[in-house]
């Protein structure tokens, strides 16, 4: 498929030296719909993989590169300030900024989203005070507790107990979690194999009709060195409710970069036969990045599907 092939070029770290060819205007349209222009801009400015592409083009996707530069540095200036105030409140990155830093090498290559983080559910009171002292009020608390949103004005902060939001407490994700001291001292990411399931587990909420830039950090993750802990993951994944998400996640991450295809087959789970055609019909309405900027509408349906337990 020449415009998957476009798009592969357009968002890998080290882009090749000649896009494929395909219609432009199609691939503008996914790389917008998807987070993926700000990546590929960067390319398409900096390196020759961008050499006689029209003006339009660049330009367009400049100006949402601009944008996400802007928006993801409000976002991290923001979120250093929370957490400067929350000093001594053990926090766990989750999603876009925890990949800051670590899958990425520039901040502006995945916009950042709303900002989450695990906090311990007995720390949620001091790290609530600690974002008024920043200047986050409390918008919102979710059922039992388990989940807080507080905002500024201008963006959105939310800390919950697990992985996604209202999912039960996580010690291992505590446990296992990596040092992120670019935020400061008390502050984590997950490990990989967490990253991982926990990137699923969105992908799950959204019935699988995840935009292509999760798929991105997907790939991301599994070009980690060493790879990934398998047993790790299959464990995770079983105990949190999320085999079928996993088999689609990985089934699709495969189909989009071929290039982690092995590695992502490997982490797939067994599955019986009407679990797995269920999964597969998902999967394949999927596929197509074109068609997914327009399924938004089928995410229902496919959540009883592959939707995670909280």
């Amino acid at each position: 498929m020449p415009l998957l092939d476009a798009i592969r070029a357009l968002c890998e770290i080290d882009p090749p030296h000649r896009l494929p060819p395909c219609d432009l205007g199609e691939l503008a349209d996914v790389l917008v719909a998807h987070g993926l222009a700000p990546m590929a801009s960067y390319h398409v400015e900096n390196r020759l993989v961008g050499a006689g592409l029209p003006d339009a083009f660049r330009e367009r996707l400049l100006t949402v590169y601009q944008g996400v530069v802007n928006d993801n540095l409000y976002r991290v200036l923001s979120l250093r300030s929370v957490l400067r105030e929350a000093a001594g409140v053990p926090a766990v990155l989750l999603d876009g900024a925890a990949y800051a830093d670590w899958l990425y090498p520039h901040l502006a290559f995945r916009p950042l989203g709303d900002l989450r983080l695990s906090v311990r559910g007995e720390d949620g009171a001091r790290f609530a005070e600690a974002a008024s002292r920043a200047g986050f009020a409390l918008e919102e608390t979710g059922p039992g507790g388990r989940t807080a949103t507080f905002g500024d004005g201008k963006i959105r902060l939310a800390i919950q107990e697990g992985l996604w939001p209202g999912a039960a407490a996580d010690p291992g994700l505590f446990e296992r979690a990596r040092p992120h001291p670019a935020f400061g001292k008390s502050v984590a990411r997950p490990a990989p194999e967490d990253a991982l399931v926990g990137a699923v587990a969105g992908q799950a909420l959204l019935g699988l009709y995840a935009p292509l830039h999760t798929f991105v950090d997907l790939r991301q993750l599994l070009r980690l060195e060493p790879g990934l802990d398998v047993a790790l993951v299959a464990r995770r994944a079983q105990v949190l409710g999320l085999e079928r998400a996993l088999y689609g996640s990985m089934t699709l991450l495969a189909h989009f970069f071929p290039d982690v295809g092995e590695r992502a087959r490997s982490l797939r789970p067994a599955l019986g036969a009407a679990e797995r055609m269920a999964v597969e019909a998902v999967v394949e309405s999927a596929r197509d990045p074109v068609r997914l900027r327009h399924l938004r509408g089928a995410e229902a349906a496919a959540r009883a599907v592959v939707a995670p337990r909280a």
